[in-house]
């Protein structure tokens, strides 16, 4: 089984729960292939549409392990195309109920298992966190979240 851990956003303006930050870049190193997605403010749509300034500092906390495939997105979604060729998807980050609710989705929809960290991620408050790991409950199924 092809197996493969992707880290969401784990930038300075989104990380509301540092303590995952240190399980986080622990955990990048029990995976041979690992993904870290990065937003950028310059060109994403979500600023206009929300009316939202975007990140005042986009750095990332921790430092990728060194074959890391790190690359920028504008959206919600951090699911790549070449994420089709494993059977799995671990996810951990920031925020459960934005970036990694649509990237879980998406990989599903494209016949990827997503497995989301529960533990490993956080949004802007446990409250928006809580309400994630319930959406994703439904539309990916418990057994899919641990």
């Amino acid at each position: 089984m092809k197996i493969a851990l992707l880290i969401i956003d784990v930038q300075k303006s989104a990380v509301k729960q540092p303590k995952i930050v240190q399980n986080i870049e622990q955990k990048q190193y029990e995976y041979d292939t690992v993904y870290v997605s990065k937003f950028t403010n310059t060109g994403s749509p979500l600023l206009k549409i929300l009316d939202w300034s975007g990140y005042d500092d986009e750095t990332l906390v921790f430092t990728p392990k060194e074959n890391a495939i790190v690359y920028t997105k504008t959206g919600y979604t951090s699911y790549l195309p070449e994420m089709k060729e494993f059977d799995e998807i671990h996810i951990c980050g920031f925020d459960t109920d934005a970036c990694i609710y649509k990237t879980a989705l998406d990989l599903a929809e494209n016949g990827v298992r997503p497995i989301v960290l529960k533990d490993d991620c956080y949004s802007a408050n446990e409250k928006l966190h809580k309400i994630g790991l319930k959406l994703l409950e439904r539309n990916i199924g418990i057994r899919n979240i641990r």
